[in-house]
């Protein structure tokens, strides 16, 4: 889980295969990938609707076609991607809710079945976990029954 530049590095280790923490120990056996993301207000292309901060501190020097593409995580989806509750508000300011679009795109041409896609009119860039505006402020509870639909948490454990 994580939120704006966090949301990137959760979106990015459930999307990007490349095991960069392979050192040839018995943990290499072990998968790096996550079973499912919670992403909020996600930074996801590197393209022309990213957030040119983002793009800027995690590119830097290295800002190439090549790896906008690499970090561009709706161009990572593939069938083997694991399902995502993805939340962005519609007034966010600063990362473009077509982010979240094109990520939930790309899932769905993938067919990454159990991924969800709530976009809320209002939150800003600060959708937190509690005290958020109007219906924005019900993300919580709608992830923790997706959490239970997706078998990915017991029912009677949250």
């Amino acid at each position: 889980m994580g939120s704006s530049a966090g949301a990137h590095l959760a979106a990015c280790s459930a999307t990007i295969t490349d095991d960069w923490s392979a050192v040839g120990d018995t943990l290499d056996n072990v998968s790096f990938r996550p079973d499912f993301a919670i992403l909020v207000s996600p930074v996801v292309s590197m393209d022309s609707i990213a957030h040119k901060g983002s793009r800027e501190n995690l590119l830097g020097q290295y800002d190439t076609p090549e790896m906008r593409e690499k970090f561009s995580c709706d161009r990572q989806v593939t069938p083997a991607t694991p399902p995502m509750f993805i939340v962005h508000a519609m007034d966010d300011p600063a990362v473009s809710c077509l982010n979240s679009l094109r990520l939930f795109e790309a899932l769905k041409r993938n067919d990454i079945k159990g991924s969800s896609l709530h976009i809320f009119p209002s939150g800003g860039h600060n959708i937190a976990l509690r005290n958020n505006p109007g219906s924005t402020n019900g993300w919580t509870q709608i992830a923790e029954v997706w959490l239970i639909e997706n078998g990915i948490s017991p029912e009677n454990s949250l």
